[in-house]
């Protein structure tokens, strides 16, 4: 019972809720006042601001049932520049130009408080219903009966967007108040228009503390009860939008909107609609028409486009671009916005009025991309097709074009139609361009459209089906990369065609295709990062896949940005990574990563912090022979401004290049990001095709494939396709690519030889003879972004940001030539020729930038907009004269014409106001005044408009003022550049508004203005700066002032000379044979043991031990050979380099540098003095090699070379048995600068020490000194250690990405440098196997010892592509158990073996004479040689880079391009000494012993010619099993046995993997070998194989 009585009293309460909504019904005219201020600028009183005013009546009144009319009555426009709130609005002449377009009554649909449908004539034009939609946006009311506080999500004039309603009631008053909110960040469908950020991405990490764009608008009715409902009384709605570039919460540019409603009365006369019918102009919500036509930096009346563009034209045309007229900018831009209201017909008018005057040409192709209309892009593919544009200006146009275009499914039409072209098709280059361009054009307009049809894909993905089934490479990669461009989610399931996912059963694409499949997913990634996940991580986690593929991969999988999760268990999956190239990639991007301070990647860098601790610290030692990440980042929160740089490093350990590299920037700004560029390059091949010899021969084939038919499961690799790729990818779009095959590499190599180079120089240097000029100028329209959105009121508020660049040069080139240059002349004759070349140029660039905050239409602007504007022009005249057969070079520049104004930078910032009646009269304020009033307590305001009457349009303070003034800074800066008769001088003028609030923005805002210019100096006049160089024996007579110093007989000079005579006898003492530096043994390590240095103790005792050492005499510390002797006393000079200035009174002015060698004494002297007649100036640098592992040298300067020196002392020698390298940098005495700068550099040294990896200790050393010692503890691990005077930094086991080969160059003289160095550089770059009495290293360098089967030979390396360029293998014979080599490559056949304790040689069956092993083949691409107690075979162009053989090891090296193309006993040479058991099959075995049988070429038969009687099978072990169940097992590894008829008399044991079956299993003991590497291991279990064998008679 209880119940219903509440619920009764409930309904009752209900029931007598009074109807809010609005009464409009009746015969009555409801009249209102109505206004409405929009103002936009800083949030700040005292400083100017820019907007409008409109007031007006509003008449509403009913025409039928729940339509209404609403007219403007009386309507009156106002402009405001000026300096809130003391300036006054100013009427304009606007009104009388709209009156009648504003006065039209429109129709508009009313519906308990719902705004519906809007009706008005055509002549009506959309911006006026506009202005009507923001008055009927005050009368949207979604009221309910039962609720006072509630939200909902309105429809509203700038869309639907999430509004709060709180209702309350004064009964004393008798009226009812409402107030609304709307959040214009939450709206589920926001009315706005973007220009230009098409490749702009909203970075939501950056944004979390200040949102850079933001807005909210408060509505406020207050409600009166009438006889027949309610009735509006007023209404008041303020609007504010912030956008700040800057993280400072109160500081922000803003754009406000105030509206009054203002009840006045009720009127009996109704309105009368026009006689004109009333067409639907849609609803409430704003309606866009031409805003983005109208640029909002500087307001036109458009009355005749095409005159209008004519007279642009014209007047950019008769600009001199030598040095950039300040009007160029704007006039390009209003060229650009006049284009944009032509249609098709009138630019081709003006193209066929212009097209033959090259000036007006150029301006009309570089503003056409720009332009971004239909009409333009049809007239760019109209006059292509009609062969009107060349190739180079079609090119350019094309690349601007689809980048700038608005993009829309006519002009994707279109575009299409010009991509596809037969004439765009048939050329290589256009046909990239455009097609890359296609998918540039549908990613751009699927970011600004809520749908994306699939259908504009379509036909690329039906050439993706056409290019496969066709096996078309090179149209398969133009095709994933325009699917990249695109980043439509529905190509992904034609991306995944090419990719080992999904069970995909295709033939596998090759490794580029791979490769640019996943790459194509990176653009999708951002889109949808979830489905790109799963594809990658598939990839990526199929460790029998490719590495590249998989390195590849992970770059794509973190543009998904992957949970912490997820990286944290891949992390754990990597834990047992075979392969290292993998494994190093992930480990170095995971610790690039945990240092990142940006906050996109703060989620990502905490989950890299946890994985890099699950990974295994060994792989952070890892050479950079292995595949690296690098990561650096920055970002500035009070500047929101900050970027990102990343890099990919993919190495496979076989080219001293890496097989790719990825790298990219990204950019960040107020709260955006954008990924700036992107460069990939690939080498693979590359280095193969450029040394490899052309010239193999085809017969060896046979043979090869002869011999591995042995091999009955190996597996040849694929052969590699000579190539090397680039592409480059601008804001995310690749824009240009380019593969390097061997038809280009051909080519080149033609071009190169043929002549057309030399042909092409000598036709430069004909055109220079007879004179040339140039004029060159670009202009480049570099940035419009523009985010256009409506205002509460109706008008569209903007903001934007242009920037226009325009380069400009004028070139002029004069060659003389003595003989004169003639048409048979010869380089030989050319390099006897004297040239005098005269050059005059002028460039000029000049940026100019436009930041506009403000309200943007065709008939008024008012914004508050910052312009910037940078200038620079330097003109100069050169003259060079070059004589190179006496090696003579002469470089003279001349001075402009002074002064010169070099630099300009400016920037300012004001508020504008302008309308289309008054175009040249607009009103512009500085935002920063001269004086300022401010209220004492130098509070901000709330809102630039009081909230009562806004008609009052200055609001008296409250309290007395007090005067501010902003202070300007002019001050002029002048610097005499010595000797050159000029003054670089730079005037700054600065005005800012830090005397309000010194803040980030209050700084910028103002006027600040820095000029550069160059003057004349006071003093004679410089004819000319001279720079004159003189090499070998003619050095001498070039010289202007003759070098002398003090007299060596005076007694300071004598002291310095017997200190010096001392330390050099002291040398000559000392037998080099302490226990520190062992100068006889330098570099040649005594012992294999290792002493690292491997804690901080170490460090410091090692330090201390070298201190010691040191201090012992070792160092020179007073060595001062300048004073001591002038080389110029006894040898010429070498050489003699002359920089003066010419000045028209003669005095010499300048420096003049000779340098000195004196090779008996191994000495070296540079010699720099002033050659101004009473300036004693020199610096004197002195160096001498005492022993060939200790140099010395001292550099001093100042007067006689006596006021500030250094020294410099290299040793090199042993700290125990490993070798070492000590450098040393003294101060003697140095300019107090230079140690103010180094202390200062010396507070970022421990910073920048943490992030490459080094140890810092805090130890004091030697004052005045740096010291780097470099410790060799084995061929591939450094210790570095550096000593400061305030610290120690050091880095132990520093792993070098090649090997150091002290041992192999002690078979060199130590003066037969040239094959030291060679010897070095096979060494550093190619891959060693070797085997020394039992122990075999491979080129992964393990080591093993195993029983090598006699009789039998063994594949040492080969050749594993499908090319077999060569076979090295190995065999034991069965007498005196010796090692024969025999190797195969081209068309010969080589043994290498012993006999009678010698070493010979048999090529093709035939002995070569003891006497003289010498070998060349005809191509000379192979030769052999004796080397010291063996024989080498040299052939680097089929592969092999040596062979060497002696009596006691072997030793093979192949070359870098080969590495990870072999195979065999010695490994892969691809640095994965994790894999290194590979069979031919390419099975990883765990078993050292089946991996080296698995490499035996066993025989048919025991009467084979080998003689080797062994051969693979399939062993089996009976009743064993792991379940214990009665089974039958068999080898999944084949062992070595005996063939039938055959018994082992030497055997080893070996563990294996066996399979089990059912005992009543019948197996196929038929089936191939290798079939049984497919098997499951079940046990492992011991074998017995077979070493040596001996047969019967009765063996077949």
């Amino acid at each position: 019972m209880r119940t219903v009585v509440v619920a009764l009293t409930m309904a009752l309460v209900a029931s007598q809720h009074v109807n809010l909504v609005p009464e409009l019904a009746g015969t009555q005219t409801y009249v209102y006042k109505y206004e409405a201020v929009l103002f936009s600028g800083l949030h700040q009183e005292g400083l100017a601001s820019a907007g409008i005013k409109m007031n007006s009546k509003v008449l509403i009144s009913a025409a039928s049932e729940n339509t209404f009319l609403l007219k403007l009555l009386n309507p009156q426009l106002f402009e405001y520049s000026g300096i809130w709130p003391t300036d006054a609005f100013v009427a304009t002449k606007l009104t009388l130009e709209l009156a009648a377009q504003l006065q039209i009554p429109i129709k508009f649909e009313y519906t308990n408080g719902v705004v519906g449908k809007v009706f008005a004539p055509s002549v009506v034009p959309t911006t006026v219903i506009n202005l009507h939609r923001g008055i009927l946006n005050i009368f949207q009311l979604n009221l309910k009966k039962t609720q006072n506080i509630y939200e909902v999500q309105e429809d509203g004039v700038q869309g639907i967007c999430e509004t709060q309603y709180l209702i309350s009631e004064d009964e004393g008053n008798n009226y009812t108040t409402i107030t609304k909110s709307r959040d214009l960040t939450l709206c589920s469908e926001r009315i706005m228009k973007d220009v230009g950020l098409n490749y702009i991405e909203k970075c939501t990490e950056c944004q979390k503390r200040v949102k850079s764009l933001s807005g909210a608008a408060t509505y406020s009715y207050i409600m009166k009860p009438t006889p027949t409902g309610v009735m509006i009384i007023e209404a008041t709605v303020q609007e504010i939008h912030q956008f700040t570039p800057l993280y400072e919460i109160h500081d922000a540019t803003q754009m406000e909107t105030r509206q009054t409603l203002t009840f006045l009365e009720i009127m009996v006369s109704p309105i009368i609609p026009i006689s004109a019918e009333y067409l639907p102009r849609g609803a409430l919500q704003y309606e866009f028409s031409t805003e983005t036509l109208w640029s909002p930096i500087q307001l036109m009346r458009i009355s005749n486009p095409q005159a209008q563009i004519v007279d642009a034209l014209n007047h950019l045309a008769a600009k001199k671009l030598g040095n950039i007229h300040e009007d160029v900018h704007l006039k390009f831009i209003q060229l650009i916005q006049l284009m944009r209201f032509a249609d098709v017909d009138d630019i081709e008018g003006i193209w066929s009025q212009f097209k033959n005057r090259l000036n007006c040409r150029k301006w009309i192709l570089d503003a056409v991309p720009a332009v971004g209309t239909l009409a333009a892009l049809k007239f760019i593919k109209k006059t292509f097709l009609a062969g009107e544009l060349s190739f180079p200006e079609f090119t350019q146009v094309l690349l601007a074009t689809v980048h700038m275009v608005t993009a829309n499914l006519d002009t994707i039409k279109t575009y299409s139609g010009l991509a596809l072209s037969h004439k765009v098709q048939e050329t290589p280059v256009l046909r990239k361009i455009a097609m890359l361009g296609y998918g540039t054009m549908i990613s751009r307009y699927c970011s600004g459209s809520l749908e994306c049809p699939v259908e504009l894909l379509r036909p690329f993905h039906e050439m993706v089906i056409q290019a496969t089934a066709k096996a078309d490479i090179a149209e398969i990669i133009l095709i994933l990369k325009v699917l990249g461009n695109a980043g439509h989610p529905a190509s992904i399931k034609y991306i995944t065609k090419f990719l080992p996912v999904f069970g995909n059963q295709i033939p596998l694409s090759p490794m580029r295709v791979q490769v640019g499949a996943i790459l194509a997913l990176k653009a999708i990634a951002k889109k949808e990062p979830k489905l790109v996940q799963n594809v990658v991580l598939q990839i990526f986690i199929n460790k029998d896949l490719h590495p590249e593929l998989r390195m590849v991969s992970w770059i794509v999988l973190f543009e998904t940005k992957p949970s912490m999760g997820l990286v944290i268990t891949l992390a754990r999956s990597l834990q047992n990574e075979p392969n290292l190239q993998v494994g190093s990639l992930v480990y170095s991007h995971m610790k690039a990563l945990t240092r990142s301070t940006h906050p996109e990647f703060a989620l990502i860098a905490r989950a890299s912090r946890v994985a890099i601790r699950i990974l295994s610290p060994k792989l952070d030692k890892l050479s950079f022979r292995y595949s690296k990440a690098f990561v650096l980042d920055g970002y500035e929160v009070p500047l929101m401004v900050g970027a990102a740089s990343s890099a990919f490093i993919i190495n496979d350990v076989a080219t001293i290049l890496p097989r790719a590299v990825v790298a990219k920037t990204r950019a960040y700004l107020a709260g955006a990001a954008a990924d700036v560029l992107e460069v990939g390059i690939r080498t693979d091949g590359i280095q193969e095709a450029l040394l490899k010899s052309p010239l193999l021969n085809e017969d060896r084939l046979p043979r090869m494939k002869q011999i591995l038919k042995a091999l009955k499961t190996f597996k040849a690799l694929p052969k590699k396709q000579p190539l090397g790729s680039i592409y480059v990818k601008v804001l995310g779009q690749e824009i240009a690519f380019a593969n390097i095959d061997k038809a280009v590499l051909e080519k080149a190599t033609q071009l190169t030889t043929g002549g057309y180079i030399p042909g092409l120089a000598g036709e430069a240097l004909k055109a220079m003879q007879n004179g040339s000029a140039f004029q060159l100028s670009k202009p480049l329209l570099l940035t419009e972004m523009r985010h256009i959105s409506p205002s509460v009121a109706g008008v569209p508020m903007e903001f934007s940001l242009y920037a226009v660049a325009l380069a400009a040069v004028n070139l002029k080139v004069q060659a003389i030539m003595t003989p004169p240059l003639t048409e048979t002349m010869s380089l030989a004759h050319l390099m006897k020729t004297d040239v005098k070349l005269t050059t005059e140029v002028s460039p000029s660039i000049a940026l100019q930038t436009f930041a506009v905050v403000g309200l943007n239409t065709g008939f008024v602007q008012a914004a508050f907009m910052a312009k910037g504007k940078v200038h620079t022009f330097l003109p100069l005249k050169v003259e060079a004269k070059f004589d190179i057969t006496n090696a003579h070079f002469k470089i003279e520049a001349f001075p402009a014409v002074l002064p010169v104004h070099s630099l300009t930078a400016c920037f300012e910032t004001v508020a504008a106001a302008g309308n289309i009646k008054e175009v040249n009269a607009e009103r512009i304020t500085p935002i920063v005044p001269k004086m300022v009033v401010m209220k004492h307590s130098q509070e901000t305001l709330t809102s630039r408009i009081s909230p009562g009457d806004l008609s009052e349009s200055v609001i008296p303070p409250s309290k007395e003022p007090e005067l501010r003034t902003s202070v300007p800074v002019h001050k002029t800066l002048c610097s005499v550049l010595p000797h050159t008769g000029v003054n670089l001088c730079m005037e700054v003028m600065s005005c800012d508004a830090t005397f309000i609030k010194n803040t980030t923005l209050y700084n910028m805002i103002g006027q600040h203005v820095v000029h550069i210019n160059i003057v004349r100096a006071d003093g004679p006049a410089v004819e000319g700066l001279e720079l004159e160089v003189q090499l070998g024996p003619r050095a001498a007579k070039k010289l202007l002032k003759e070098i002398s110093f003090a007299d060596t007989n005076t007694p300071k000079v004598k002291n310095v000379l017997q200190k010096l005579r001392e330390i050099l006898e002291a040398e000559q003492r000392n037998n080099i044979s302490n226990s520190f530096f062992n100068y006889n043994k330098v570099f040649y390590p005594q012992s294999t043991s290792s002493h690292s240095i491997s804690s901080s103790s170490s460090v410091r005792s090692f330090n201390s031990h070298l201190s010691k050492s040191l201090s012992s005499g070792q160092s020179n510390e007073s060595f001062k050979p300048v004073q001591s002797r002038f080389l110029g006393d006894s040898v010429p000079p070498v050489v003699a380099i002359i920089g003066r200035v010419v000045r028209v009174d003669h005095k010499l002015l300048g420096y003049q540098l000779t340098a000195y060698l004196d090779r008996p004494t191994s000495r070296v002297q540079i010699i720099v003095v002033s050659i101004a007649a009473k300036d004693n100036w020199k610096m004197c640098a002195d160096g001498v090699l005492f022993r060939k592992h200790n140099f010395d040298a001292r550099i001093a300067w100042g007067a006689e070379c006596q006021q500030f020196a250094i020294t410099i002392n290299a040793e090199t020698g042993h700290q125990g048995p490993s070798p070492m390298a000590y450098f040393k940098v003294k101060c003697e005495k140095v300019p107090k600068m230079i140690t103010t700068y180094a202390k200062s550099l010396s507070e970022y040294i421990p910073t920048a020490a943490q992030m490459i990896g080094l140890a810092i200790s805090n130890e004091k050393n030697t004052e005045s000194q740096i010291g780097l010692i470099i410790l060799v503890q084995t061929q591939r691990t450094l210790d570095i250690i550096i000593k400061t005077p305030t610290m120690t930094l050091s880095v132990l086991n520093l792993v070098l990405p090649v090997a150091l080969p002290f041992e192999d160059i002690q078979s060199y003289p130590e003066n037969d440098v040239p094959n030291i160095i060679r010897n070095l550089y096979i060494e550093a770059n190619s891959a060693k196997c070797s085997k020394v009495r039992n122990t075999l290293t491979t080129f992964n360098h393990k080591q093993y010892n195993f029983e090598i089967p006699l009789s039998c030979y063994q594949v040492l390396v080969q050749d594993c592509t499908s090319e077999h360029k060569f076979i090295v293998l190995m065999k034991k014979d069965d007498i005196f158990e010796q090692e024969d080599l025999n190797i195969k490559m081209a068309d010969i056949d080589v043994n290498m073996y012993h006999q009678k304790s010698a070493v010979k040689v048999k090529m093709n069956g035939t002995e070569m004479p003891t006497n003289n092993i010498s070998y060349q083949h005809p191509t000379g691409t192979i030769r052999i040689e004796q080397k010291g107690q063996g024989i080498a075979l040299y052939a680097p162009g089929h592969g092999l880079q040596e062979v060497y053989y002696s009596s006691d090891k072997w030793m093979i090296y192949v070359v870098d391009w080969m590495k990870g193309q072999i195979c065999g006993l010695c490994g892969k040479a691809d640095g994965e000494i994790r894999q290194e058991y590979r069979t031919p099959s390419g099975f990883l075995t765990k078993s050292l012993v089946s991996f080296a049988h698995s490499w035996v070429l066993p025989a048919e038969s025991c009467r084979d010619a080998s003689q080797c009687h062994m051969r693979l099978e399939t062993v089996k072990l009976d009743n064993k099993r792991s379940d214990r169940l009665a089974s039958k097992c068999y080898s999944v590894e084949p062992v070595l046995r005996c063939l039938p008829g055959c018994h082992p008399i030497r055997t080893s044991h070996i563990t294996i993997g066996f399979y089990c079956l059912p005992s009543n299993f019948r197996l196929n003991t038929s089936a191939n070998l290798s079939s049984n590497y497919e098997k499951t291991e079940d046990l492992r279990e011991t074998a017995e194989a077979h070493i040596a064998c001996q047969c019967t008679e009765e063996c077949v």
